[in-house]
């Protein structure tokens, strides 16, 4: 058996025993390090493995949850710390609808049927800018794309966007795009529109369909970076 197998299967049987009362969450404290090495890919993944439990994943998803290991290595990791970046995980099959109800946000864009499909088929783990402030404001949809493109990034699809949100809350205690909006870069609208996400003027989540010539000054975008070696 692997190592993975050995951990998943350990972690699986904890949790059981902390359902079935048996030991409660607090018993585990005294195997915690204090001076956890906040870069190590296994403290990143347990970590934010936690934070979508405590969040409530299990009773969306009606399943057991576990992440695999991020692709960063030790060294992207204080890289991206380094930089101001965030390191973030959508897991995998989750859709925006169920993110939503985790995060508590709602939008009618979590069941339109026009809106393209963009559920990760794995934990997907990537990094962005841990700003509140998008960056390239009044760029149209399509530069953004391109600009990302020519320099080996991705876009920011709503499952991705969504989880960005609620973990920059969770780490911060504020909200980031209260007063912009971004182009949601991976994701369609019918056939030819882009999405535009971001909140209102009454803090609300709204989505809308935009062509990607359009710009604005109140909308920019987020990179997702991956590296090159997963």
């Amino acid at each position: 058996m692997s190592l993975n197998n050995i951990r998943k299967n350990t972690i699986d049987t904890i949790q059981a025993m902390i359902e079935d009362k048996i030991i409660t969450s607090s018993d585990l404290i005294r195997f915690r390090n204090e001076n956890e090495d906040v870069t190590n890919p296994e403290y990143v993944c347990y970590e934010m493995e936690n934070w979508y439990r405590t969040l409530g994943i299990e009773n969306v998803i009606e399943a057991k949850f576990n992440l695999k290991l991020p692709y960063f290595t030790k060294e992207e990791i204080k890289e991206a710390y380094d930089n101001n970046e965030i390191i973030l995980c959508v897991p995998k099959g989750i859709t925006k609808k169920q993110l939503g109800q985790l995060f508590n946000l709602d939008c009618w864009a979590f069941d339109d049927e026009l809106i393209g499909k963009t559920t990760e088929s794995e934990d997907f783990w990537f990094k962005t800018k841990k700003s509140f402030v998008p960056e390239h404001l009044g760029s149209q949809g399509r530069e953004i794309q391109r600009v990302y493109q020519n320099e080996g990034k991705l876009g920011m699809s709503l499952e991705r966007y969504l989880v960005f949100l609620a973990r920059m809350r969770y780490l911060t205690g504020d909200t980031p795009d209260t007063k912009h909006k971004i182009w949601i870069i991976n994701g369609r609208y019918e056939r030819n529109a882009m999405l535009v996400a971001g909140f209102d003027s009454k803090k609300r989540f709204t989505v809308h369909g935009w062509l990607p010539q359009f710009h604005s000054p109140f909308v920019g975008g987020r990179y997702v970076f991956i590296p090159d070696h997963i």
